[in-house]
């Protein structure tokens, strides 16, 4: 390609212009702006096309260009062939000669778009860069909570008003794991961390969030014997519901809503997946559809159709939906109509062992009490853990540091006295965290058996834990089961220790 093409197909409108403002020179760009030929604007004087109420502003821009060796700028309007006039940016600056200036012009509409796309991805970095740390915060908070709560309601007498209301909270604190989710798929490397999922109860209970205190009602169409898929209950689950939620407002006085969930043996019918096993979830309304003109942008950032403000119209719930799919493998898709309303498809690879869930089976108590060395340093995380685990009859060391905790565990060691199982935080603020901890732990002895910890769902160490010797994770907040399951796992020295979710 030569430079005169570079020249004309440049994205951006060139031109050149004398004194008198006449078009020495255009690009296609500008003339396609315009909805010209080229051949009509040269030798015509640009004023022509300058909307009346902005002449006076052009002709002394156009003055100021020759007078100086500045570059200058002005925004005008300018009147198109058969199109509405466009809004746009003229910049220029004189040749060396003085007898033409060199000028660009810009869309103003889409220089104005470009410019608020670039300020919300600033945002969104700073809040990415935020993200994670307050996710981790928070994380902590929810496990104190949550863990108090459990132990709070051995206690408490089935069957009594105290012990609903435990459970409430219970649930509640559980739904609120899914804020931090959210604020870790803005963080970088906010990836999935996934693990085999029963899906049912995922959509009806990300459908019933969605449509809590609504007009709206859902009716679920699920396969009895659904495949189970290795998915991020957190990020699917608000996938989900940022579907739903904008199904329920298609719908203002209220209407039903479909959800249906069956296993697919796909051989290529779509052209994003490859061939496989997979499970597709379809929602369906019953508004007033999306215009075919529209369809093709509904997944792309800060689209949207709704008035933009603080709670909504900030186009971004269906791009999250997309890239959440995407990340697991999945696909997503929208059929819609005028006044038929709209079914969003999303597809999501089966388990490998694509089979129905297995029925929950209590996990086998454990033959003698452990004991137990922990690591946290939060005060509150570390004395409901310690609660925790002495309530399932283990003995435990609680130190508030890596240095601390390799020391406790030599010391009990040359005593004869060693640890069953060790837990350690991995970010410690102001100390030794857990990875550098488990490094002199397996210095020290290299049979040792740890589970590491962290609110950090997505740090490589919880998703590739074996790697640095650890035998099982744990993402905050976890419930007594999971914390008993996986410290029964690893003192029994169980092969598989799996990532609790």
């Amino acid at each position: 390609m030569d430079l005169s093409s570079y020249y004309h197909f440049a994205p951006v409108g060139y031109f050149t212009l004398d004194p008198e403002g006449t078009i020495c020179e255009a690009n296609l760009t500008f003339a396609t702006l315009l909805n010209l030929e080229r051949s009509q604007l040269v030798k015509r004087r640009l004023g022509v096309f300058v909307s009346p109420s902005d002449l006076a502003a052009f002709n002394a821009f156009l003055t100021r260009v020759f007078a100086g060796r500045t570059r200058e700028y002005c925004e005008v309007s300018l009147l198109r062939d058969e199109k509405p006039p466009v809004a746009v940016r003229i910049e220029a600056a004189a040749a060396g000669s003085g007898r033409e200036c060199r000028a660009t012009v810009t869309d103003m509409p889409e220089r104005l778009r470009a410019e608020a796309d670039r300020l919300i991805l600033g945002k969104l970095e700073s809040t990415g860069l935020l993200a994670g740390g307050i996710a981790h915060d928070f994380n902590n908070l929810l496990t104190v909570i949550l863990l108090n709560l459990e132990v709070a309601r051995t206690g408490a007498p089935d069957g009594g008003e105290l012990a609903e209301s435990l459970e409430e909270a219970k649930k509640t604190t559980l739904l609120a794991r899914g804020l931090t989710q959210r604020l870790i798929t803005l963080a970088p490397g906010g990836g999935p961390v996934v693990s085999e999922t029963e899906l049912s109860g995922l959509i009806r209970e990300s459908v019933r969030l969605a449509l809590g205190g609504s007009r709206v009602r859902g009716e679920f169409a699920l396969a009895p014997e659904l495949w189970t898929a290795d998915v991020d209950a957190g990020q699917l689950g608000q996938a989900l519901g940022n579907v739903v939620q904008n199904a329920r407002e298609a719908m203002p006085q209220g209407g039903v809503i479909t959800i249906r969930a069956d296993n697919f043996v796909l051989g290529g019918e779509l052209p994003l997946l490859p061939p496989g096993k997979y499970v597709g979830v379809s929602i369906s309304d019953q508004g007033g559809g999306i215009p075919k003109e529209v369809l093709p942008r509904i997944f792309d950032p800060y689209f949207s159709t709704k008035q933009r403000g603080v709670v909504k119209g900030m186009g971004l719930g269906l791009t999250l939906c997309h890239s959440i799919v995407e990340k697991h493998g999945g696909a997503i898709t929208v059929e819609s109509a005028d006044g038929v309303g709209t079914t969003v498809h999303i597809y999501l690879p089966a388990s490998r062992k694509a089979t129905a869930p297995a029925k929950t089976v209590a996990p086998e108590p454990l033959s003698r009490p452990g004991r137990i060395l922990l690591m946290e340093d939060e005060d509150e995380v570390r004395k409901i853990l310690g609660t925790a685990l002495r309530r399932m009859g283990h003995e435990v060391e609680l130190t508030a540091d890596g240095e601390a905790a390799v020391d406790v565990y030599r010391r009990s060691k040359e005593l004869g006295r060693p640890f069953d199982a060790v837990i350690l935080d991995l970010t410690v603020r102001a100390g030794m965290g857990g990875l550098e901890a488990m490094e002199a732990l397996l210095r020290m002895d290299p049979a040792v058996k740890a589970i590491v910890m962290s609110g950090y769902a997505n740090d490589p160490v919880i998703l590739e834990h074996e790697r640095h010797g650890f035998k099982g994770a744990l993402t905050k907040p976890f419930n007594m089961d999971r914390l008993r399951d996986l410290v029964a796992q690893v003192i029994e020295n169980q092969s598989k220790c799996k990532t609790t979710p």
